[in-house]
């Protein structure tokens, strides 16, 4: 019997670093064995804001992890949103010598659908395979390695990062004696978890709104037609709360978890709150209609930003199952209305995905019952998500487009030979 395979993932949010260890028994039967998360405020947007404070975080969790995992971690999935996204669709075109499609031709395909757009500048963090076409046929197909064509054309979503912010990152894992596996659009990441077969199939966004990003994913089809991140989050409700009604950051904080709301409806004008201001030791008095204005404002601007961004690339009326909201900014009250008003479409939050589960074999029935628990906390998820993803068959096509699939080819052919001489002795 085959053993498991073990994942880790990090995820890095502009407030905590998240660290999954999972056992892989198969893409239906993840079982997770460690996670951890370690409050950190200095990765936002996408870019190191501190940077020993930062690895001192990612190595405090990832040790975390794996105490409760018992094992050593040696490398990572690391997931994340940057506001210098770049994402495009491109194809790649290439004649067939041999009329087989070998490994070679889909590589070929992809580098020169990365070159329409790949700049000295740019590094290619993440793509998605979108179909493959053989001899100009219409209907698409998934894997076209060993089937018979002459011309092969591959379509591609690329997800563009700078080539510094990923040296920076890559350079900072290194010291923290991980290396890095793979790079994953945390979008796409909570998609995977958050996401029905069937919402993919007939056209879905995903809004992944955090504290300095909102990012979103659509998919038409079940292939991944479009990616972006904008540089507003729900941190940024905080700031204009802290500045336009003269509070401090953390008194803000406190009123927009516990007071505030985006629902007109649900709001009487006529109701106060009273909130003691540290700065200026005394008290305040704040109308719930004059706080709804403010942080109304600022989800109105996130939503109206994604209205429009989809508006612009077309997408808006094939979206058949709307919009799924996620992430910490989505606990606002009162935001699936508000969101359903501006977008137009229904909005409904993630589905927790089946196979994700604590590891059931531990003789400590205290650590099962905590991991059990913190399994349920939405945090993890798109951790989780990333999990998901590094099983799924969106990535294993995609991965037959790497230029490491060439060097599972020959080592493919020396067994089909050897196979054969076996046959013919015995």
């Amino acid at each position: 019997m085959k053993k498991p395979d073990l994942i880790v993932v990090i995820h890095l949010s502009a407030t905590a670093i998240h660290t999954v260890i999972g056992q892989v028994h198969s893409a239906q039967d993840i079982r997770i064995v460690g996670l951890s998360t370690v409050k950190n405020h200095d990765f936002s947007q996408g870019t190191i804001r501190h940077r020993e404070r930062l690895k001192s975080a990612i190595k405090q969790s990832i040790q975390n992890a794996e105490d409760m995992a018992n094992c050593r971690v040696n490398s990572v999935w690391l997931s994340f949103s940057t506001a210098d996204l770049q994402s495009v669709n491109s194809v790649g075109e290439v004649k067939i010598a041999h009329e087989v499609v070998q490994a070679k031709d889909v590589v070929d395909a992809l580098t020169q659908a990365k070159a329409k757009y790949l700049r000295d500048d740019l590094y290619l963090m993440h793509y998605a395979q979108q179909g493959i076409a053989l001899d100009g046929n219409a209907d698409m197909i998934d894997d076209a390695i060993g089937m018979q064509a002459n011309d092969l054309m591959v379509l591609y979503h690329l997800m563009m990062m700078p080539v510094k912010g990923r040296q920076n990152l890559q350079q900072l894992l290194q010291e923290c004696d991980v290396s890095i596996d793979q790079m994953l659009f945390d979008a796409v990441s909570t998609a995977e978890y958050g996401l029905l077969p069937e919402e993919k199939y007939h056209g879905v966004c995903l809004i992944d709104i955090g504290a300095s990003t909102t990012s979103i994913c659509v998919y038409r089809e079940d292939k991944l037609v479009y990616t972006h991140c904008f540089a507003e989050g729900g941190h940024h409700a905080t700031l204009d709360i802290s500045m336009l009604l003269d509070v401090t950051i953390v008194e803000a904080e406190t009123m927009k978890k516990n007071q505030a709301s985006v629902d007109r409806h649900g709001i009487d004008s006529s109701q106060f709150f009273t909130i003691k201001r540290s700065q200026y030791n005394d008290e305040k008095t704040i109308n719930m209609l004059e706080l709804l204005e403010v942080t109304e404002a600022r989800y109105l601007s996130i939503l109206s930003n994604i209205k429009a961004a989809l508006d612009q690339e077309g997408l808006s009326n094939f979206l058949q199952q709307g919009y799924v909201i996620t992430g910490g900014g989505a606990d606002m009250r009162g935001l699936l209305p508000l969101a359903k008003k501006v977008l137009g479409n229904k909005v409904n939050k993630v589905n927790q995905h089946s196979a994700i589960s604590a590891y059931t074999q531990y003789g400590d029935d205290d650590k099962l019952r905590t991991i059990a628990a913190m399994i349920g906390e939405r945090k993890y998820q798109t951790a989780f998500g990333t999990l998901l993803y590094s099983q799924s068959e969106a990535f294993h096509h995609s991965e037959k487009s790497s230029p490491d699939s060439l060097q599972v080819a020959p080592m493919r052919e020396k067994l089909q030979t050897l196979n054969k001489i076996f046959r013919k002795f015995f």
